[in-house]
This record gives C-alpha cells, structure tokens and sequence, in this order.
C-alpha cells in the first residue's frame, strides 16, 4: 500500500504517474513555480532528481557522485558535483503541473538564486539536518523573504550520524524567524547491529505510519498503523499544529471545540487552513525524509501542490511606463494590464546558449499568451521580433510546444543578442504594439558588482576573434560577470562574483568553448574614483563639473541621467545645456546643423564615457563612482563638417584634464562580514580580523539578542511547539546557546581571501561567517603601498 492523495490509499500496482502529453495544458489553479534554495550540499539537485523520477519525467534516478544527473548537464557541474547554473523542468504530479527550478547554493553564484527568485511563486528551503541552519540558508531565505515568497522546509539527510531533526526545527524558529507545522516527524528503527536506522515518517495529518524498504527506489511504501509510542507523538504534534493554526483561523477553533478532540478535526480542513497560511507567510510547513536514501520526496511533493500558491495566489509584480500608470488585477486566466485581455507580458529571466539549439532566452509568463509564429517587442530595445519556435525545458533536454500561458516558464530559442535578462516582452493579437504597451518594463532584476577579476590573454593574435565571442556568450549568460578592456596595458579584464565563479569561466571557456587563451591568477577589483569637491572644467565649447557620487541610483530620475550601474558612474546632459546652440540652429526655424541634437548629445556622453573607460592615473583601474555634469555646451554651427568626432573629442579631452594623482585615489570592495562565534574564541577571532584582515568591528553581539523582541518571540515559539525526542537537541548544552557571539565588521575584500580555513583553524571549525557587499571605499594608510605592489 501507499499514500497518493490525502486519505487515499491504493496498491503499488496501481501506482502510475505518468508523463501526460497534455502538461502544458494544466489549468493555473493546479500549476506550482517552485524553486530549490539552500545551503551548498544540503541536497538540492538530489531532491529535485528524486522528483523527476517519481512524476514519471524519468525513468532513471539521477546522481551528483555519478554525474548523470538532469538539471546538473555541465561538464562543470558535473565534475565538481555543484551546481552552477540553476536549471528548470516541467514535472506532473498528482494532476498538477510543477515548474521547479534548481538553485545553486555557493555563494558565487547568488545571481543565478536572484534571478530565479524573481519569477517564482514559492520555494522549497532544503535544510541538512546534521548542519542545521547554515549561513548561505540565511541569505536565501532573507532574499525569498524579501520577495514575499511562500516556503516550505524539507529537512533532509535523516540518516545520517549526528542528524537532529528536532534540533534544526528549533534552529528553523530562532535564525529564520518564522512559525512552523510539522506535517511529519521522522521514524528510526533499532537494526540487529543495535544502530538507529531511519526508516520513513509519521503523517501528522492523515495519523499513519510511512515506511519506506531499504535499498528500493523508493516507490514502495508501506502504510501502517501507529504503535502507542508513535500515537502519543502524533498526538502532541497534532496538539501543537492545531493550536498554531488556531492562531490565524478560527475555523480551527471551531472544529475542535465541535468534537473537543484535535486527532477528529478533518484533516481537508488542516489543508486548507495551512495553505492560507503559508501563502500569507503565517507559517512554514515542515517535512522531512533522506533524498539519497529514496525517503520522504513524496510526501513533499504532495505538499507543494497542497500548500504551495498557484500562479493566481502569487503576489502581482511591479510594472512600469513612462506614460502612465498601469492598472492590474488577477482573473481565472491570470494577470490582467489595463484591462486589455488580448495582451501578454513576460520578463527574460536567463539567457543562456544550448549544446544543439544554440541561445534560448527563458521568459516567464505573467498575462495572456506566448504563442510561436507570433511577433513580439522587447521594450527594452524597441525591436519587433519573431518567435519561430517556442520550447519548455526539462533540464538540458527542450520540447517545442505551440503556445505558453501565464503563470508558466517559457524559452525562445534563436536570437543570439536580442534578449538580456531583466528585458520585458509584450505581444498582442492587435495589428500593431501601441506606445503604452511598448514602454512597459515588469520590474528589474538587481546584478550585484563583481568583486574579484581577472586578466585573459588568447594563445596568439589569431585566437583574440574566437575568445571574445566566447566571452561575449559567457556575459549574455551570466550578467554577474564582466568584461573590460585596460587600453593603457593591453590587456582583456573579467570581473566576477569570486574565486570559485571565474575558476568555473576558465573551465567553461578553455574546456568546453575551446578557447585558446590563459587566465591570470583572480586579485580583488580595485578601482580608481574622484575624490576633490565638485570641480568644473571649461574646454572646447564644454562647460563640465566632475564630482564623486556614492550611489548612482540617486539620479534615476534626473532629466538627462544617464547611469552606467556596473560602475556606478553617472553622466548627466541635459535638454537646458545646449540652449544657446539651439537656439542659433532654429534662427530661420530651421535646423541648419547636418547632424540631429541627439546624435550630437550621444557624442559628448561618449566622449566622456570613453574617457572614463580609459582609467584612472594612479594604476589604470577602471573608474568608479564619478558623476560627470555637462553644464553647458556649444559648437559652430556655420561649419558643414562633421562635428560628431569633435564633440567626442572634447568630451573625452575634458575628463582627462583632470586625470592626476591627486584628484583621483584608489577605492577597494568592503564587505559586511558577521563572524558567529563562541565566547571563547571571541578574543582571537578579534584579534586575527582587527590585525592581518584590517578590519574595523562594528559591534560584538549576543547571538540570542541582536533584535530582543524577535528573539524573545523565537524563543518562545521553539519553547510552545511540540518537538519529538532529539539527541542531538538534548547535548546542546544552554550556556552554549547563550554564550554564542556575532562579531560584525567591515572588511576589505582583499584581505577575506581564504579567510575560512583561516577561522576554522583559530576556532577548531566551531565558527562559521557570511559576508555581503557594502560598497567601495577608499584605501588609505600603509595599504596602499602593498596594493600598488600586488596590482
């Protein structure tokens, strides 16, 4: 016998989830985004596989050891047993549609977790349950908490030596913040060699005993009755589960005061109170099982479909217009702009390039329709664009199909350069695109700086051609990273998010792109930026002020703005500047200047950007953080020449006047580092941060106690929920607990390089740290000499 549906039991022989022709079709209501997040090697891409095999997608069980796996294809990936690229899959289950994306879990790669964030409905935190909750689980779960994404926890790796589910629950409530349901508890067995054997779950809804064989793929699962022992542990965690939901439905209340009994109330009923509440992020529900071990995925699986929103029950993105504001709602069929049913608008959130169908751009769908052999307007560029074929993925295997609706993940194969991620797309069945809906942007996906670079060179001169368009495919892929030219040295620049990220780009371009080229050993990126008060400059017909700025998002909505975000640089003209020129060119009310004032205007901007890209005059670093403002320009309008490159000229002249040692000063990246240690270490992890990485510690912290009423609240929750018996709870000795510390600093990035084996080596591996990205600042003191040196 096995569990399919709540309250449903039927015989193996009967058990078939197969693969349905018509999945695409599958009405929103029953359709889940999902994605994978957590920590690395918590077990993300062997719990996505296990689904893929359960639904019916696969007839094999893939492995990260084996390296056979669908959502980790590359070479990269499966040689190192990480994933790099998140990757998506359509999967049926229980009549339901899931489109799962799997997330990396290295810091490296947060872009790809960003992204994928960005266009989904709801997660899946994996949790190993001998680590507990680990730092990069705390990152993603804030970055999905951020979006107001719905959760469910899957603590997995119960079988496992030192494995604490009750432990990691408790950790779930104290560093995640939130409530929990256990929708199961683990179930062990005592094995002949006197070893504690996990064995499968108690259904905490249903009230039934899940048992899973040893050695099986895990399709067999018998369903038994409670014992006493596992009845008294039902009881008390139906008694705490009921008494949380008692909290945000009354319709709880009522039916225990009905029957006077929390094992009687209707277990539909528990359903459909806990989806409310996990859809408006009341609570987390809570599973748990071995993915490895074939134990656990399909209860989960029956929890996403059950608790999980649906693409009606998410939460409506921001979009823009220039023009207007824009209205929306949410009917049967899914978003609605404007009231206009006929269009469809989705938001590029990856591009990358397949082995056999070449560049795919993946959409995902928020109203109407994506039809192939349909036309399409990327807003971001204008351009009208063909959709020839349109595909659904299942890893690294496409399936063409003639339409995607909304609520659903689509690709468009095909275009090598003409979608970016963040571009939004709108298509209609009217006989052209209006302005509105060719202005429209969905909200824009935040690329974090690139903090480590690193130069490449090609073999010789003839393989310089095939290494850019590596590079160029490297960077549509992958917005994280980026590339530069230092003219003053020669040499081609990438920039990346780390060591491990531009390690995996030398993999991808010399082994899989074939690319004749070397890298250099990955430094920091320092950059160079301009640091007197605002200073004005006249050259040339220019009247030019320079000045530092910290955040170039400042100026978004300054007439003339024009910001360059990968450098946080900002160059404003504005339509005022050039009155006086103007002015003379519509003397006779006709224009007599051979060239438009926007062409003219675009010649100075890339003048001066050109100059900014030359670099700074300390080491040639690129420029950072400088605010150039054109005050006032002018030219002779009387000359028939061209005078495009003289306007550039001048721009680009302009900027370097100003190029001199004591204008411009070396900035580096400082990170946020918050090191968790015991009170034991805490004066040599000081110590070590403070004297060999130059840190400045902002405070030291109780663990328990950076937000007291938090805390407090935490504390109280993980006291009133019911917990089964833990041993590795009950070793955790209080004064531990209590004695916890947070050092919180700021860091340069420079001097964080290898800084874990260093702290593992000052603490005994007892300490762990996170670091994020504050800003640039500049260096000063003796530093400078050691990085002039190493630059």
């Amino acid at each position: 016998m096995i569990l399919l549906r709540p309250r449903t039991f039927i015989t193996p022989s009967l058990f078939r989830r197969c693969y349905y022709s018509t999945v695409n079709d599958i009405a929103l209501p029953k359709t889940r985004n999902i994605g994978i997040i957590a920590h690395i090697d918590a077990g993300k891409t062997t719990t996505t596989e296990r689904m893929i095999y359960y639904s019916g997608r696969s007839k094999r069980i893939g492995n990260v050891d084996e390296g056979d796996t669908i959502t980790d294809y590359l070479p990269s990936e499966k040689e190192r047993g990480i994933t790099i690229q998140s990757a998506a899959i359509t999967i049926p289950w229980n009549e339901n549609k899931i489109n799962i994306i799997d997330t990396p879990g290295h810091a490296d790669f947060t872009f790809e977790v960003i992204r994928s964030l960005r266009v989904l409905d709801g997660a899946i935190t994996i949790l190993d349950a001998v680590a507990g909750v680990e730092a990069q689980t705390e990152k993603v779960w804030k970055q999905s908490s951020n979006l107001n994404l719905p959760r469910i926890i899957y603590v997995n790796k119960m079988d496992r030596p030192g494995a604490g589910f009750s432990r990691t629950v408790k950790e779930v409530i104290t560093k995640l913040e939130t409530r929990v349901v256990l929708c199961n508890l683990p179930y062990f067995e005592i094995s002949n060699d006197q070893e504690i054997e996990f064995k499968g779950v108690i259904d905490i809804i249903h009230g039934k005993l899940l048992k899973w064989k040893d050695d099986s793929d895990g399709k067999s699962i018998e369903v038994e009755s409670l014992t006493p022992d596992q009845f008294e542990m039902f009881s008390k965690a139906r008694e705490s589960m009921v008494e949380t939901l008692g909290e945000y439905d009354e319709s709880i209340i009522d039916a225990f005061l009905e029957t006077e009994d929390y094992k009687k109330i209707d277990s539909e009923l528990l359903d459909q109170v806990i989806r409310k509440a996990t859809i408006d992020n009341f609570i987390t529900p809570v599973f748990c099982g071995s993915s490895f071990r074939n134990i656990g995925v399909q209860p989960l699986m029956d929890g996403i479909v059950k608790y999980l929103p649906s693409p009606l029950q998410s939460s409506i993105p921001e979009i823009k217009s220039k023009n207007k504001q824009i209205a929306k709602k949410m009917d049967s069929k899914g978003l609605i702009f404007n009231n206009d049913h006929n269009l469809t608008i989705g938001l590029t959130f990856k591009v990358m390039t397949h082995a056999t169908r070449g560049p795919m751009a993946f959409v995902r769908v928020y109203s109407g329709k994506l039809s192939a052999s349909s036309n399409i307007v990327n807003t971001r560029t204008g351009k009208k664009l063909l959709i020839r074929k349109l595909l659904i993925m299942h890893g690294d295997s496409p399936e063409e199909v003639k339409n995607v609706g909304a609520g659903n993940i689509a690709v468009i194969p095909g275009y090598d350069t003409e979608f970016r991620t963040g571009d939004t797309i709108v298509a209609t069945n009217k006989k052209s695109i209006g302005a509105l809906e060719s202005s429209l942007k969905l909200m824009p996906i935040d690329i974090p700086p690139p903090l480590f670079t690193s130069s490449i060179e090609p073999h010789t001169a003839g393989d310089e051609a095939h290494m850019k368009k590596c590079l160029d495919i490297l960077i549509r892929e992958d917005p994280s990273l980026k590339v530069h030219v230092d003219e003053e040295m020669g040499q081609t620049v990438l920039s990346g998010m780390g060591e491990l990220h531009l390690d995996i780009v030398r993999d991808r371009l010399i082994n899989d792109m074939k690319a004749k080229a070397n890298l250099r050993e990955v430094a920091v990126a320092f950059k160079e930026s301009f640091i007197k008060p605002p200073t004005k400059i006249v050259n040339e017909g220019l009247e030019i002020t320079v000045s530092h700025v910290e955040n170039c998002r400042e100026y978004e909505n300054v007439d003339g703005a024009h910001i360059y975000e990968d450098e946080n640089n900002v160059i404003i003209l504005s339509d005022s500047a050039a009155s006086e020129f103007v002015k003379e060119c519509l003397s006779e009310r006709r224009w007599k200047c051979p060239k438009s004032i926007e062409d003219l205007k675009e010649a100075i901007i890339n003048g001066c950007l050109t100059s900014l890209q030359m670099g700074g005059p300390n080491l040639g670093l690129t420029i950072n953080s400088t605010l150039i403002q054109i005050d006032k320009w002018d030219a002779a309008v009387d000359k028939s020449e061209d005078l495009i490159p003289t306007l550039m000229q001048a721009g680009r002249t302009s900027i370097q006047q100003l190029k001199n040692d004591s204008n411009f000063a070396i900035f580096e990246p400082i990170m946020e580092t918050k090191v968790h240690v015991n009170s034991a270490d805490l004066g040599e992890v000081s110590h070590d941060l403070t004297q060999r990485c130059h840190a400045v510690i902002i405070s030291v912290e109780d663990e328990s106690n950076q937000n007291i009423e938090i805390a407090n609240w935490s504390i109280e929750e993980s006291e009133k929920i019911y917990l089964p018996p833990d041993y590795t709870l009950s070793s955790t000795k209080k004064r531990d607990l209590s004695n916890k510390k947070i050092i919180i600093a700021e860091t340069p990035l420079k001097e964080m390089i290898g800084y874990l084996s260093k702290l593992r080596a000052l603490t005994q591996g007892r300490a762990t740290f996170d670091m994020n990205f504050i800003g640039m600042k500049r260096v000063v003191g003796t530093r400078i000499d050691s990085i002039t040196k190493s630059t």
